[in-house]
């Protein structure tokens, strides 16, 4: 009857559809959280000015239902990030304000369908390079200033329905070669671009048609390989697809293997191991150290059955992030996974405490 109380803030139940890092010391997490905004914080507790230790230190830097973050990494004070349907806006972490980095239609012209989760994407070749998806390929040379949209429309054509549709979902830019872009869109296509984005090939023949890709990753160890995900689950195919292609998406082979039939919602590659990927699907987190012809489950003490969304990885401290859509974040470390003794790392995490 209210004589005793306690404080129920286990377990962390937070809804996370996406996660980034950046390059500071000691490195920021951002994450994009459904209906509770975009908040960034540390992954290691930091000293306060008054000799205590503040908590992890994550605050709110945009409302809503939380989406994408990219992050300038030259200051790693320069953020890009926002809420649902493309509402982005570029801002910095100490002097505040914002602008909106969205794009506009112009008087006369098609109006622009955004996908719920719109994609952006900072170039790393250039980081005042930005781009975004609506159901055109749009970019921006100088920040975010002013923004071209370079492409027709990369989808089917629009379909009435609750939610825009017929979207581009996911930006990948190689990155060996600036202006080599891969886009993928909500209702199965997927395009390839070899000068920034002013033109456009499909390359999603061999592909299942019509199904939600979920992700494209222009791969980091071959010019010409890429991986895609589709999810089927809104089409009732509940199939883990998982694709790779070694030309640029002429020809594609799956890659998913023995993995449990699971909607697929992230892949993404080891930064030192191209033998090593990892997926993530609305069952878990899985990884390969055989380049896909195999997978096994990667739970560990993380929850079982519980959706990861996202997966990033933190290459300086080889810490690999994991964004769960109902059970929070979870980082580990990758040292184990590429056989290094784990005595530096320990080094690192207690002298950030001490």
């Amino acid at each position: 009857n209210g004589e005793n109380w306690f404080k129920a803030n286990q377990p962390p139940v937070g809804q996370f559809y996406h996660v980034t890092v950046d390059e500071a010391k000691p490195y920021r997490v951002y994450g994009g959280l459904q209906d509770n905004g975009v908040w960034t914080g540390y992954t290691t507790r930091q000293r306060t000015s008054d000799a205590n230790y503040d908590s992890l230190q994550y605050r709110s830097i945009a409302g809503g239902d939380g989406m994408m973050t990219q992050v300038d990494t030259r200051d790693n004070k320069t953020v890009y990030t926002g809420f649902q349907f493309g509402s982005y806006n570029r801002l910095h972490l100490d002097t505040g304000g914002s602008k909106s980095v969205r794009p506009q239609a112009m008087l006369g012209e098609e109006k622009l369908r955004f996908n719920w989760l719109t994609p952006i994407l900072l170039s790393r070749h250039n980081q005042d390079v930005f781009y975004i998806g609506s159901q055109f390929f749009h970019r921006s040379m100088n920040q975010g200033n002013t923004i071209e949209k370079l492409s027709k429309d990369l989808t089917n054509g629009a379909k009435e329905g609750d939610v825009p549709f017929a979207t581009i979902s996911t930006i990948s830019e190689s990155p060996f070669r600036f202006g080599m872009l891969y886009v993928g869109t909500d209702d199965g296509n997927v395009h390839l671009s070899n000068d920034g984005g002013y033109n456009w090939t499909a390359v999603n023949a061999g592909l299942p048609k019509g199904l939600w890709v979920s992700r494209v990753v222009a791969s980091r160890h071959a010019l010409n390989r890429v991986y895609v995900t589709l999810n089927g689950y809104r089409n009732d195919h509940f199939a883990p697809y998982v694709f790779r292609s070694d030309d640029n998406g002429k020809t594609w082979r799956s890659i998913a293997a023995n993995l449990p039939l699971e909607p697929v919602n992230v892949v993404l590659e080891d930064p030192k191991n191209d033998s090593i990927l990892y997926v993530g699907t609305d069952g878990g987190l899985y990884v390969t150290k055989d380049a896909g012809a195999s997978w096994q489950s990667w739970q560990k003490n993380m929850p079982h059955a519980i959706p990861v969304h996202d997966i990033a990885i933190q290459e300086r401290e080889n810490e690999i992030i994991i964004a769960t859509h109902g059970r929070s974040l979870y980082i580990a470390s990758l040292n184990e996974m590429h056989g290094i003794k784990e005595e530096k790392k320990e080094t690192r995490r207690r002298n950030f405490e001490e």
